[in-house]
């Protein structure tokens, strides 16, 4: 039987498994640590009470869409009460520039306010990306805003996992060539890999080609879909414990509304950050409806019900199954009555 998740969604959401679907850790597929030993790598877990925040680019406002990491993250800690919030800008840069409206250069310093409220224990980083568009040229000031950026981070925690660029897949014409793009991306990687080892914090990598080989990971060669997003889900999960053997829950449906519950609250918690109209609630418009900008906290009471649906989700349950002989004719003929057999 096949996982909705393909094989990420362990017995955290079903006690009774597939028989034989046990599927042990690949090593050629499980990124390599870097900047701690391999041993102390595998101790990465989330805690009772954490809050995990995901900040970057396109990658993490769409996964906010998806929920798939997160439900992953989710049912890998089932009992703990663990809190996610997706602060993911398309478009966005180390520099910020996206979150600062009419003011580009007011976007970080809003971003580090936003996490200082948020107050994170463990922080998901994703960038890069766009920084690979200003090319050789663009490196070396990427670098040195990355690391300010970790620095600033770094005051709220050092349970920081950094994400690499993900590396897009080619493309056949009449789509564009990528090679130039390619090229910039893998030295994007390999810088903020050097920085994941010289600062002692996980780094995981994503590349499309590396991931399942059943296709259809993005859109454009570039941005995920929902299957991209699955899969590197899948991926990420053997790199956090990597000694697990998954196994695929028989109950589909159930692992189904665990994500949907998930994707729901990160909609409310989108329009807690980022409500439309921001210039007329909190901008140089609120003068004219500045009033109802009160009505933006009402979203903290809704945020916490769903989370609280998501944690009794997420309890392992117990499933009942019977196997009942079936008797064959000669011909392969099932030999049970109708009041037996029942829906097929």
């Amino acid at each position: 039987m096949r996982c909705l998740f393909g094989s990420m969604l362990v017995a955290a959401i079903a006690t009774v498994a597939c028989p034989g679907s046990a599927r042990p850790q690949d090593a050629a597929d499980t990124p390599a640590p870097v900047g701690r030993a391999a041993a102390e790598q595998a101790r990465f877990e989330l805690k009772d009470g954490d809050r995990v925040v995901f900040i970057g680019n396109t990658f993490f406002e769409r996964e906010g869409r998806y929920g798939y990491i997160e439900t992953m993250l989710t049912t890998r800690y089932p009992g703990k009460r663990i809190t996610f919030r997706n602060l993911g800008w398309s478009g966005d840069t180390v520099w910020g520039e996206s979150r600062g409206y009419f003011e580009p250069e007011k976007g970080y310093q809003n971003l580090i306010d936003l996490v200082a409220e948020l107050k994170p224990t463990v922080i998901f980083l994703a960038y890069g990306n766009n920084e690979a568009f200003a090319g050789k040229e663009g490196l070396a000031p990427f670098i040195k805003q990355y690391n300010k950026f970790l620095d600033d981070l770094e005051k709220f925690t050092k349970r920081i996992v950094l994400l690499g660029c993900l590396a897009p897949e080619e493309q056949s014409p009449p789509l564009p060539d990528l090679s130039r793009y390619t090229t910039s991306v893998a030295g994007c990687n390999e810088a903020i890999k050097a920085i994941a080892s010289e600062r002692q914090h996980h780094f995981f990598s994503i590349e499309i080609s590396q991931l399942d080989h059943q296709g259809g990971h993005a859109t454009d060669g570039v941005h995920l879909t929902g299957g991209g997003y699955r899969a590197v889900a899948d991926r990420l999960v053997k790199y956090i414990v990597p000694t697990a053997k998954t196994q695929a829950s028989p109950n589909m449906e159930h692992a189904e509304r665990i994500r949907m519950a998930i994707v729901a609250k990160n909609q409310l918690f989108f329009y807690r950050w980022r409500p439309q109209n921001t210039t007329y609630l909190l901008g140089f418009r609120k003068h004219e409806q500045g009033q109802n900008a009160k009505e933006i906290a009402q979203f903290d009471p809704l945020i916490a019900a769903k989370e609280e649906e998501i944690f009794k989700l997420a309890q392992p349950v117990a499933h009942k199954y019977e196997l009942i002989r079936v008797k064959e004719d000669r011909k392969g003929g099932d030999k049970r009555d109708a009041n037996e057999k029942g829906d097929k």
